[in-house]
């Protein structure tokens, strides 16, 4: 976006509809076969047909993740009915949270209906700006995901360096006895105290420290409905430590059950337990505990377990209790040489062009390149977007499609044989 469009004396709401007025105007320019657009890095003129074949690959990425972006969808639109059908009068009756439970209800309503296509020049990749997000992690499947890869972002690199100047990294999870109905609160700080006094500050009577092998941990609060109807509340743990460290003796002091495994060395082992931790604690409580629901296990005595009640079977004074719990606490929590790392810098994605947008509608969303759509064809033939601009080659006879040529070479070979069987079958 161009600077000239950003102003640090405008409101926010003015300076997002400018860049949503920014983004509609340049996709509407897309649609003008022969109109260009300079890249700002390069000053050079280029042409928006240029980049029809990477409208075919964007739309193609984006079309794969669509059921998924349609399902988030239908999670948040049962939470809105399970918030205001159960919670809300629960929230009445107690006269407490009222207008939280409703903004909560409102933003899932309003989030992630549309969204603006386009490509980033200097990354190479597709990008997707929605016109509204709901901004609730604990609640939103979308919000959830893009909350876990921020932090990963801002954790990753530190751990890999310790880890590379001889540090262990020790996956743990601690838990302790599920707290009764009302109590969820109340046990969500006893809990992060407990780790706190007992593991890392534990101290002898001389005032040695207990675990002086442990430099620092990144903590991670989770807290699902049990089976019980009671709350199942634990933490996420990975500990950095120099030296050895006695599981046993970790159990001991915590009281309760540990479960403990060293995270081996090699590419991508921190960023698979990172995966884990983070999906456990960020990931919505709907998604996760409606696929436990589905997973019945069986006890060793041979009766079957009962499966934790997902959210939207929740009552409406469990939908509450958990709301208001999770309220302003701090769920992720980082110590000693983990303890207030620098914030990542967000990614610039410098210009961007944009192609099309992306639209819920008709129970599922909907993803249209304008640029695509404008291709000029035979109206009769009921060819639009991807297919009319393969359609289009087919009919100059360009030899891309054959393996040689100009235009058809740029565009990826999975995109043409996907959308020729496409027009095969039509």
């Amino acid at each position: 976006m161009s600077v000239a469009l950003r102003s640090a004396r405008e409101p926010l709401d003015v300076q997002r509809e400018r860049r949503d007025y920014y983004r509609w105007w340049e996709t509407e320019k897309s649609v003008e076969f022969g109109s260009t657009f300079t890249n700002q890095a390069t000053g050079e003129a280029h042409s928006y047909a240029h980049w029809a074949p990477t409208a075919v690959e964007a739309q193609q990425q984006l079309e794969l993740a669509l059921p998924g972006y349609s399902l988030n969808h239908h999670v948040r639109k049962e939470l809105v009915k399970v918030l205001e059908e159960r919670a809300l009068p629960e929230a009445l009756r107690r006269t407490c949270g009222v207008k939280y439970v409703m903004r909560c209800a409102e933003q899932l309503k309003q989030a992630r209906w549309s969204g603006a296509v386009g490509y980033s020049l200097s990354k190479a990749k597709n990008v997707v700006f929605w016109d509204s997000k709901a901004g609730l992690s604990r609640l939103c499947p979308d919000d959830a995901r893009e909350e876990s890869m921020r932090l990963q972002r801002k954790v990753l690199d530190p751990l890999e360096a310790l880890q590379a100047d001889g540090h262990a990294l020790h996956y743990c999870v601690f838990t302790s006895p599920n707290a009764a109905p009302g109590r969820l609160r109340a046990e969500m700080v006893r809990i992060c105290k407990a780790f706190r006094n007992r593991i890392l500050k534990a101290k002898y009577p001389d005032g040695s420290p207990v675990f002086p092998e442990i430099k620092g941990a990144l903590c991670v609060l989770e807290a699902p409905l049990g089976s019980a109807r009671d709350w199942n509340v634990h933490l996420n743990v990975i500990l950095v430590v120099k030296g050895y460290l006695d599981y046993g003796k970790l159990r001991e002091r915590w009281h309760w059950n540990v479960e403990a495994d060293r995270l081996a060395e090699g590419p991508g082992v921190v960023k698979g337990a990172l995966c884990e931790l983070i999906k456990y604690a960020c990931a919505a409580t709907v998604a996760k505990s409606a696929q436990k629901a589905a997973q019945a296990a069986t006890l060793r005595d041979g009766t079957e377990r009962v499966p934790p009640p997902p959210m939207l079977e929740w009552t409406g004074a469990e939908l509450l209790e958990w709301l208001l719990a999770m309220r302003g606490f701090r769920r992720t929590r980082t110590y000693g040489c983990l303890f207030r790392l620098k914030k990542p810098k967000a990614e610039d994605l410098g210009q961007i062009v944009w192609l099309g947008r992306l639209d819920y509608e008709g129970g599922r969303y909907r993803v249209r390149s304008a640029l695509l759509e404008s291709i000029p064809e035979d109206k009769s033939s009921g060819l639009t977007g991807v297919a009319a601009y393969v359609a289009m080659l087919r009919g100059l006879a360009l030899p891309g499609l054959r393996g040689a040529g100009t235009l058809g070479d740029q565009i990826p070979r999975d995109a043409v044989h996907t959308s020729i069987e496409a027009l095969q079958k039509m």
